[in-house]
C-alpha cells in the first residue's frame, strides 16, 4: 500500500510538471491527446532506471513520506491543468501555503529554538494527534476553507497508516511541501513589499517648480 501511494504521488507530480512544461508549446498541451500522452509518459518515467533503482524507488529515499496536503496540492493543480477547473480559491491556496510554511518551520526548527520541547513526541501519541488533526480540519472547514479537506485527508490517512511513518505530523507536512510553501510565502511577501514601495513612491507629490 505504501509503495502504491508513493508511486501515485510521484506519477501525479511528474504529470503535472510535464503539463506545465507543455504550456510553452504554443497551446499544444491544451489538446486532450497531448495531456493523455503526458500521463502515459509519467507512468513510464516511474520505471526509469536511476542508480540501479527505478525512479520511484530512488526518489523514495529522499522523501519517503509525502504528506497528504502535498498530494492534495498536486491533484488540485493536475485537475486544473487537465480540465481547466479551479479546485482551490485564492484564499484556499494562501491558507495552504501559509500552513505548510508555519507548520514545517515549527516542526523542523523547534529543536534549535526550544531544546526542551519535542513537538514530534506528540505525533506518536495517537489520541492527541488524531484529535489535533480533527480540530484543525473542523476549524478550516467551518471557515469554508478547503485546506480543511486536505487536513481531513491527512487524518484518514493517519488512521489507515497509509505511510511508512506512524507519526501523525508526517501525514501533515513533509520537507518538499514545507520548502515549496516557504518559497511561495516568501515570494508573495517580497512581491507585496515591492508593490507597496512602488505605490508609496507614486503617492509622493512632485516638488513644486520654482
Amino acid at each position: 500500500m505504501i509503495s502504491t501511494y508513493y508511486s501515485l504521488v510521484l506519477m501525479a507530480v511528474i504529470w503535472l510538471v510535464l503539463l506545465w512544461a507543455g504550456t510553452r508549446w504554443q497551446g499544444a498541451a491544451g489538446r486532450r491527446s497531448v495531456k493523455l500522452g503526458f500521463g502515459f509518459a509519467a507512468v513510464l518515467l516511474l520505471f526509469l532506471p536511476v542508480g540501479g533503482l527505478q525512479l520511484w524507488s530512488w526518489t523514495f529515499g529522499f522523501c519517503p513520506n509525502p504528506s497528504f496536503p502535498l498530494l492534495g496540492i498536486v491533484c488540485a493543480g493536475l485537475w486544473q491543468r487537465l480540465f481547466g477547473l479551479e479546485v482551490f480559491k485564492p484564499a484556499d491556496w494562501n491558507a495552504t501555503w501559509v500552513f505548510g510554511a508555519v507548520t514545517g518551520s515549527a516542526l523542523y526548527f523547534h529543536p534549535m529554538l526550544v531544546g526542551s520541547l519535542d513537538l514530534y513526541y506528540w505525533g506518536w501519541e495517537h489520541a492527541v494527534s488524531a484529535w489535533g488533526l480533527a480540530a484543525l480540519a473542523i476549524a478550516f472547514l467551518a471557515r469554508g476553507n478547503r485546506l480543511g479537506v486536505l487536513l481531513l485527508g491527512a487524518l484518514i490517512g493517519y488512521s489507515l497508516r497509509a505511510l511508512e511513518s506512524e507519526n501523525a505530523w508526517d501525514y501533515l507536512v513533509d520537507p518538499v511541501y514545507w520548502i515549496v510553501s516557504l518559497a511561495v510565502v516568501v515570494g508573495q511577501t517580497v512581491a507585496r513589499a515591492l508593490a507597496f514601495r512602488r505605490a508609496a513612491k507614486l503617492r509622493v507629490p512632485a516638488p513644486a517648480s520654482a
